[in-house]
């Protein structure tokens, strides 16, 4: 068999196993992250696949996968139970027994050691049960080790990863050993750029660089879209990392056509972005929600370090909440209704005046499906971003479901600030 050192990887496959996945109970985070890892290793994946745990379709999901993939990265079924197969069947694929592997039979006893666990009940050695000539990844999350399996399949070098399906251990254990080891067997990388726009719509982003997408030059040049956003990848195909980035004439020239919607080169998000903007002029900032009920809040809080600018927020659905907690005027309530840009700037306002924070940010709206009037439709959301002197509002229409409007009007909420920031920055007078 050939080894590491004499055999490269190109093509790679995403194989995960599970039937909670197939029946929709557990959202497949796994494959998406793993499909950004292979790529920035310079490892194409033309294949994802889910498999339940059913042993037959396993085994022929991994065959088919060998067949046409030199490496395939397997997640999920490595647990103590009946159903969790993932090890057995890959080494059988493989031609490789099952022996026990005393390290990762040690590490289990002191995972649960570590919890005061004395009863571990005999299936959980299973998980110690390893491919006969597999590397061994430990766990460092949980009890589960995962493989690297180098074999031949139809006369051809192959190698399987198996790693476990809980994100947070699959993640770490990718990380601590499986990408350090396939760095080694890749002999090109990709290297990539992304170029981040909002106040533009998909069609409208390609239209403006069609010409740029279509060459067939490297760089290369990718659109992407998501709610509210639009996103352009630049990828350089390098063979080392030391090779010059020659990716700048394709940047500035993006940038030439689109930088009026352009918020971010790089790989931060909207939310991060913001986050910058105000921990750099040691700003506070604070929310006042309505449709979006928290959203907005629960986006900015997953980000590290936001507790520097970040004081608190408010969700104020109900108008007496509106009116006790936040101090709108009941008159402008009435006169202009809840969803309107009077009510969105007094939100923001008190909501300033309540949490004492340089900005404050409010967002009020008819998320559906019901709620709905001709003269205010579902969709309709006003922002409103209040600070010292002064506030920005703006009026967006989103078309689409209740999930879309409430996350189309988070991602808004937080442009808002960001152009307000930048806007008083200069002197202007954003709205």
């Amino acid at each position: 068999m050939r080894t590491a050192e004499q055999s490269s990887i190109h093509i790679g496959e995403i194989l995960c196993v599970g039937t909670e996945l197939l029946l929709g109970q557990i959202t497949n985070t796994n494959a998406s992250w793993l499909a950004r890892q292979l790529t920035l290793l310079g490892i194409s994946s033309y294949y994802q696949t889910v498999v339940g745990d059913n042993p037959d379709r396993m085994r022929q999901a991994m065959r088919v996968a060998a067949d046409r993939s030199d490496l395939i990265v397997i997640t999920g079924g490595l647990g103590p139970t009946a159903d969790d197969l993932t090890m057995a069947i890959a080494a059988e694929v493989a031609g490789q027994p099952l022996i026990e592997h005393a390290p990762s039979r040690a590490a289990i006893a002191d995972f649960f050691q570590r919890l005061n666990r004395t009863n571990i009940t005999e299936n959980n050695w299973k998980q110690a049960m390893m491919p006969r000539d597999g590397l061994i990844m430990p766990n460092n999350n949980g009890t589960a080790p995962g493989a690297i399996i180098e074999f031949e399949f139809n006369g051809r070098p192959k190698v399987m990863i198996l790693l476990p399906g809980p994100p947070s251990e699959m993640t770490l254990m990718f990380q601590e050993a499986a990408a350090p080891y396939l760095e080694k067997r890749t002999s090109t990388r990709f290297r990539h750029h992304f170029v981040r726009l909002i106040g533009i719509g998909e069609s409208a982003a390609e239209t403006q660089l069609k010409d740029l997408i279509d060459r067939q030059e490297n760089p290369t040049l990718a659109p992407y879209a998501s709610e509210g956003e639009v996103m352009f990848r630049v990828t350089q195909l390098v063979h080392s990392d030391a090779e010059l980035d020659n990716t700048a004439e394709l940047i500035e020239e993006i940038k030439s056509r689109m930088g009026e919607y352009i918020y971010e080169i790089g790989t931060r998000s909207m939310p991060a972005v913001v986050k910058d903007l105000l921990n750099e002029r040691h700003l506070t900032i604070s929310f006042a929600e309505s449709c979006t009920a928290g959203l907005v809040s629960s986006t900015f809080g997953e980000l590290p370090g936001v507790s520097n600018v970040f004081k608190g927020a408010l969700v104020a659905y109900d108008n007496d909440v509106k009116i006790n907690q936040l101090h709108v005027d009941s008159a402008s309530l009435e006169q202009f209704g809840a969803v309107s840009e009077a009510v969105a700037s007094a939100m923001a306002t008190g909501c300033r005046d309540v949490f004492k924070t340089d900005y404050a940010v409010a967002v009020t709206g008819i998320a559906g499906p019901e709620g709905g009037t001709p003269e205010k439709p579902v969709g309709l959301v006003y922002l409103a971003v209040a600070y010292e002197g002064g506030f920005s509002v703006r009026k967006i229409q989103i078309p689409g479901n209740r999930a879309r409007v409430r996350n189309v009007s988070a991602l808004n909420a937080f442009d808002l600030v960001r152009k307000t920031l930048l806007a008083r920055e200069d002197g202007q007078h954003q709205s």
